[in-house]
C-alpha cells in the first residue's frame, strides 16, 4: 500500500471520528450549521475571525451585536477565558 494512499485513509477516518463526535456536541466535534446569539438572537457569520485563544482553538464565537461569549454550538459561556 503506497504511502498516499495510508494517509488518505487516515485523514478520512479522523474526519469521520470528529463528525460522529459531533453529535454529542462534545468539544472535539465539527459543527456545520448556523449558529445564532442566545441574547439576541443575531445570527452568527459562517465564516468567522477568533477573538481569543479559546475561540481560536475550539471555535466558538462572540456576538458582534451585544459581546455575548458562546461556544460553537451557539450555547452561552459563563466563564470568561
Amino acid at each position: 500500500m503506497s504511502q498516499i494512499s495510508l494517509f488518505t485513509i487516515i485523514i478520512s477516518a479522523l474526519i469521520a471520528f470528529f463528525i460522529v463526535k459531533s453529535r454529542g456536541k462534545s468539544k472535539w466535534g465539527v459543527h456545520l450549521k448556523g449558529v445564532r446569539c442566545p441574547k439576541c438572537n443575531e445570527k452568527q457569520p459562517f465564516i468567522r475571525v477568533p477573538k481569543n485563544e479559546r475561540e481560536a482553538l475550539w471555535g466558538g464565537y462572540t456576538c458582534n451585536n451585544c459581546n455575548t461569549e458562546m461556544d460553537k454550538y451557539g450555547q452561552l459561556l459563563d466563564d470568561k477565558p
